[in-house]
């Protein structure tokens, strides 16, 4: 049983991708799977992208993301809302598949109400919901497409989870997720520090999203942030993606010395009646006889030289015999 829901051990003759009522179906992996057995081509599915950030400055979180919607190459909406409301202190950005992202949210929050209800509506504490998200992820082994950043304000102070589909979580004081997540956690770890006030939190994950939009083709639109904080007051924030400007830059201009020349190797290029260049000066003199060998010996040494300089012999045979 998972918080009242039946799993596949009361219903052994049902569907393996359909643990219970719970929300979810996958006979779709099976319809799938039979298309391909039968020779057929299962439906095309679409890849979505988005990019979400979290951060934790001093008094509270700040959950950020961008409002395009795209299907494969074709937008749905660009004004539409990434951020979803679990409870009225906690707060969550899904990336992913839109479909199982909404209903992985809508089970979360019918179950954080009722936890609510049965201890005295008091506030729910984050890692609650990060709890039961996890769970449910994990439960299903990978078959929810669906990566979350929770965030929110309870009674300890601020709290920011990034739970993946396979249940794993980190607990940081900065995340990104999405198919932009690498550049904006670049901007993150560049600029991130843990006596960042609002404004400049605020500023900083506006800059991180804008980055990830940048350079992902499937994020756009505008920036949407949620600001928590530990008072449990809300704020939403609508802004237009700033120019974002490098913080380092690397300039590769060595000084002098720091490569050493270990050793210095040249070779003479001789032309090819080059014989006479021997004696130029700055060529490479050839060793000559010793002072014991004969005019003879001396002058067959020359002419063997002189003719391993010259032109190949079946090259001037060639050139007479025309």
């Amino acid at each position: 049983m998972f918080n009242g829901l039946p799993t596949l051990m009361k219903y052994p003759d049902r569907s393996p991708f359909l643990c219970g009522p719970s929300g979810f179906t996958f006979d779709n992996c099976l319809r799938n799977k039979q298309l391909r057995e039968n020779g057929l081509v299962e439906p095309k599915s679409f890849a979505t992208g988005t990019t979400v950030v979290g951060i934790v400055f001093d008094g509270g979180v700040i959950i950020g993301a961008e409002s395009k919607a795209a299907m494969g190459s074709m937008i749905l909406s660009k004004t539409i809302r990434k951020i979803v409301e679990l409870q009225s202190n906690i707060f969550a950005a899904g990336a992913g598949t839109a479909r199982d992202t909404k209903a992985l949210v809508e089970l979360t929050r019918a179950q954080l109400e009722l936890h609510r209800m049965n201890t005295g509506f008091r506030k729910v504490p984050v890692c609650c919901a990060n709890q039961m998200i996890r769970q449910l992820l994990f439960r299903y082994n990978r078959n929810i497409d669906a990566d979350m950043i929770i965030g929110g304000a309870d009674s300890s102070g601020a709290h920011l989870f990034c739970t993946r589909s396979d249940g794993s979580t980190d607990t940081a004081p900065f995340a990104s997720l999405g198919s932009g997540y690498l550049v904006s956690m670049s901007i993150l770890e560049s600029r991130w520090s843990e006596d960042l006030s609002e404004e400049s939190a605020c500023a900083l994950a506006c800059d991180a999203v804008a980055a990830g939009m940048k350079n992902d083709l499937s994020s756009g639109g505008q920036v949407s942030l949620c600001v928590v904080r530990c008072d449990f007051s809300v704020e939403w924030l609508d802004q237009l993606p700033r120019q974002v400007t490098p913080t380092h830059t690397y300039l590769l201009a060595p000084k002098a010395g720091r490569t050493t020349i270990l050793s210095t190797m040249v070779h003479p290029v001789l032309p090819w009646r080059g014989a006479s260049a021997l004696c130029e000066p700055g060529g490479r003199q050839e060793p000559g006889p010793g002072p014991g060998t004969s005019g003879a010996s001396r002058g067959q040494e020359v002419r063997r030289r002189s003719s391993s300089l010259d032109e190949p012999e079946a090259k001037r045979k060639k050139r007479g015999g025309r």
